[in-house]
């Protein structure tokens, strides 16, 4: 893809997707105190609501940027579809319910649904890094 002038900061988002990693991983370590437990968990939550914010909005720029998208194209769903066809990720779907899950977590916060989202992070974990590894080849 020719990327000419296009100025993106993916540290910013390979530090978040960093981040999320080393919280989760201290999380499945698992900790026989409960409290750190839950706020190893809770971390892992905030955390994935940033790196999520971060990739979706990147992407919404490079359309804008390198594809011409106007601002009305760029729904949620449409940018996760533009993703799937560009070769950002093997399935618009799963970006889509990654988009479900961080609109559940801050409205109604309650220990089941961040449980939820806690299950869901290996898979965005590993969806992230295919989006950073075809960044790199670009």
């Amino acid at each position: 893809m020719y990327m000419e002038n296009i100025e993106l900061d993916i540290e910013s988002l390979r530090k978040a997707q960093e981040s999320l990693a080393k919280a989760y991983k201290i999380y499945s370590e698992g900790s026989s105190n409960q409290d750190m437990c839950a706020i190893y968990a809770d971390s892992c939550v905030k955390r994935f609501e940033y790196t999520f914010e971060t990739a979706w909005k990147i992407m919404k720029k490079y359309f804008k940027l390198q594809y011409n998208k106007k601002e009305e194209e760029l729904t949620m769903n449409n940018i996760f579809r533009f993703m799937e066809s560009y070769g950002f990720t093997d399935s618009w779907l799963k970006w889509k319910d990654y988009y479900s899950q961080r609109n559940n977590t801050p409205h109604e916060y309650n220990l089941e649904k961040s449980r939820d989202v806690i299950k869901i992070i290996p898979g965005f974990l590993e969806d992230i890094k295919f989006l950073l590894n075809k960044w790199d080849s670009i």
